[in-house]
Order: structure tokens, then C-alpha cells, then sequence
């Protein structure tokens, strides 16, 4: 009874930069290349602590994190704010500390983490057993 007075809808949505999968991989496949050119320049510029190897490796893994999404829209919005991303490393308007949210162990963070192994009150505490 509730079967019948049911329709089924569908939406048709327009695009937002792709047509089709072949454009979006055709966009995806250009950002990853723009990005794997500017991080040699990021790297130095920004003054990380990351070896160039390393850098390429993480852009190589966030690029494979998302390589299940088959929606074209999906990927046009993450082609767009990549895109975003990589003009704000170019342009100095991300920091350095922005850069360090996409490392998970680099030289600076080993260094604070001993840092604060190694306070005062630590060393006391140590001490004292």
C-alpha cells in the first residue's frame, strides 16, 4: 500500500569542472604533477626540515588516500581545494607550521619531544626514584 504512492527522483546535477571521469582523472593526474614540481621550492622556501624524498612520499600517499572516490563531483571539489592548497604554499600565505600538519615525525618534532622529556621537573622526577 505505501509501495504505490511512491516515485523515485533523480536529480540531474550540472558539473563542476569534469564532464566525466576521464576529465576529472585528466585534473587529478595535472595537480599531482604541479605539486610534485613545487615541492623542491616549497621544501626549501618554507625552510622545512623535510627532505625532498620525504615530501613526495607523503604528497604520493595523500594523493592514494582518495583513490577510492569515483564521484566526479566529489573529485572536482578536491582537484579545486588542492588547487587552493598549492597556491597558498606558493604564495607565503600558509606558514610553515601549516606545512609540518602534513609530516608526522620530522626532525623539529622528534627535537620538541625530547625537549619536553628532558625538562627540568623530568629530570627531577627521574632522579629522585
Amino acid at each position: 500500500m505505501s509501495g504505490a504512492g511512491r516515485q523515485v527522483a533523480t536529480k540531474i546535477v550540472r558539473p563542476i569542472l569534469s564532464k566525466n571521469a576521464v576529465e576529472a582523472r585528466a585534473g587529478v593526474t595535472a595537480l599531482y604533477r604541479d605539486f610534485y614540481r613545487e615541492l623542491d621550492w616549497t621544501c626549501r622556501s618554507h625552510l622545512l626540515d623535510v627532505s625532498i624524498a620525504d615530501a613526495r612520499k607523503k604528497l604520493r600517499s595523500e594523493f592514494l588516500k582518495h583513490k577510492d572516490v569515483t564521484d566526479v563531483r566529489v573529485i572536482d571539489m578536491m582537484v579545486v581545494k588542492g588547487r587552493m592548497t598549492l597556491e597558498e604554499f606558493h604564495q607565503f600565505w600558509a606558514q610553515s607550521y601549516n606545512a609540518y600538519a602534513y609530516f608526522d615525525d620530522t626532525e623539529t618534532q622528534r627535537r620538541i619531544v625530547k625537549e619536553k622529556d628532558d625538562s627540568f621537573l623530568d629530570k627531577f622526577y627521574k632522579s629522585s626514584n
